[in-house]
């Protein structure tokens, strides 16, 4: 066959090709495919087909896509053939988005399931509940306990110092934090340098006030440190189970071991969110402090045999009385801040148990809504009253000592980054910067002082607002409840006014006098 008929064959199967592929309308075959159905060809006749392939897949890609907008422009026209009307602003300007395009972006907004959402809050709600403070009482605490000043007097001698910074307190860790809190008032005797242990040993006596100078060595005092930490842990552990039998005593007397209220109510009658422990925890806990009493006395007694035996070689000797007498008197007065907290902790269970009881009390009675709205007013006012109150007798004593909250130095100390670096000009001579410096020191702490009484002329306008809004309260009770419960409600204001004398007096009594202090120098 000659090279003309070749080509006439090649055109006339080429043309027929395109025509049936493209009146059926059928996708191409793959380019290697669609070439292997011919017979060799020039390059130029190779790039000739090519070309049309591509031009041909073009045309059947867009007579696709246009047969497919038709058909959606006439499923979403409206009786007048009108479709812009059917979308939204940005589709009237940028025209019906296809099918295929929609179906697409669907299939990356697929929903996942999340669960009962219903039912998820309601366990984390019930989580947070558990988690709430076990032990809220009526009046915050003031975040006055910020600047102590230590004195080197042998009251303020001891080794432990308490720790402002406030925690998260929570179900779980509720004990642990109350130990820990305890613990900050407990002195540790092992941390303390021996320079500090034979001075305050010194101090405590008047016997023999240079028992210090008999423990002249190393091992001795190593000796006497431990007979001292044993005793401080004796005496501690004692505390403690003083304490947790209080607890016991209470859940035996009431039968309810754990009184739990939710945390609105326990705003809005301002009390107490809940008192007590478990009966578990409780056994549990004076359990533990058995062992450890009795690891503690013979711990003691081990230690004691041992000084008792090695005293009678120390030179210069010591009486071990004096001695075990001044161990004793240390530990006492290092204590003192210790037993302080553990009785107001103690008189507090007390406090809002009872506290818990009128309100329980009061609700026997039957009130209706308008005497129970006019019991929470009176009962709210009473604790807002009670509590500017206490924050006026601190501020009181803070101006009386001289002694002002770390906010307001450090507000007004600012100040000295502005005028130090004036006062160190070198034109100044030595005399002048001294009284310059003297006179600025003297109308800045004059400055702090004049602010604070500010403060306190603004606490009473307070108070005075607050006791008027109870006297009016007041009259308004006698006009809506009846004889019982008017004693009811006066019953729980005398109770919370005693309640907050207490708080108040333990407050003064502790706020500038930490658990004594000092450094190891």
């Amino acid at each position: 066959m000659s090279s003309e008929q070749q080509q006439a064959n090649h055109d006339h199967l080429s043309q027929s090709s395109k025509e049936t592929l493209t009146k059926a309308n059928v996708p191409l075959p793959p380019l290697a495919n669609f070439l292997r159905c011919y017979v060799p060809i020039t390059r130029c006749q190779l790039i000739k087909t090519m070309l049309t392939y591509l031009f041909i897949s073009d045309l059947n890609i867009y007579a696709t896509r246009m047969s497919e907008s038709n058909q959606y422009n006439n499923e979403n026209r409206d009786a007048q053939g009108r479709w812009y009307e059917l979308l939204s602003p940005t589709q009237v300007l940028t025209g019906p988005v296809p099918n295929n395009v929609q179906t697409t972006r669907k299939e990356h907004k697929k929903r996942t399931s999340h669960g009962n959402r219903k039912a998820q809050h309601k366990t984390r709600r019930r989580q947070r509940q558990r988690q709430e403070p076990m032990d809220q009482t009526i009046v915050e605490d003031d975040q006055l306990n910020n600047d102590i000043n230590i004195s080197q007097s042998l009251s303020q001698l001891s080794i432990s110092q308490r720790n402002p910074k406030k925690t998260k307190s929570t179900s779980q860790n509720n004990l642990s934090e109350q130990n820990d809190l305890q613990q900050r008032f407990k002195p540790h005797y092992l941390r303390v340098s021996d320079k500090i242990l034979k001075r305050m040993l010194s101090n405590t006596t008047e016997d023999n006030p240079n028992i210090g100078k008999c423990l002249d060595t190393t091992e001795k005092v190593q000796l006497v440190r431990q007979v001292i930490e044993a005793t401080n842990n004796l005496y501690y552990y004692g505390l403690q189970r003083q304490l947790w039998q209080e607890y016991y005593n209470m859940g035996m007397k009431e039968d309810v071991w754990e009184r739990k209220i939710t945390k609105s109510a326990a705003k809005q009658h301002r009390t107490c969110r809940s008192y007590g422990l478990p009966k578990h925890i409780v056994e549990e806990r004076q359990k533990a402090i058995r062992q450890r009493i009795q690891h503690g006395i013979n711990e003691l007694q081990k230690y004691t045999i041992q000084l008792q035996n090695d005293l009678q070689q120390w030179q210069p000797s010591v009486d071990l009385n004096i001695l075990s007498t001044a161990i004793d008197e240390l530990v006492r007065r290092a204590q003192r801040r210790l037993r302080q907290e553990f009785d107001y902790k103690t008189r507090m269970l007390v406090f809002n148990s009872n506290d818990h009881h009128l309100i329980t009390k009061f609700y026997n009675l039957r009130p209706d809504e308008e005497q129970i709205y006019i019991a929470k007013k009176i009962w709210q006012t009473i604790a807002d009253v009670l509590k500017t109150k206490g924050q006026e007798e601190i501020l009181r004593k803070r101006i009386y000592l001289r002694r002002l909250p770390n906010k307001y130095d450090k507000l007004i100390d600012r100040s000295l980054d502005y005028i130090e670096p004036t006062l160190m000009d070198d034109v100044l001579d030595k005399d002048r910067r001294a009284s310059l410096s003297s006179r600025y020191f003297k109308t800045i702490t004059q400055y702090k002082f004049d602010l604070m009484t500010i403060n306190l002329d603004i606490i009473q306008h307070v108070i005075r607002g607050h006791q008027q809004l109870l006297d009016d309260l007041q009259s308004q009770l006698f006009t809506t409840c009846n004889s019982s419960l008017i004693q009811m409600i006066k019953d729980r204001e005398e109770a919370m006014k005693q309640q907050h004398e207490f708080y108040l007096k333990y407050q003064l009594d502790t706020f500038f006098d930490e658990a004594p202090t000092t450094s190891n120098e």
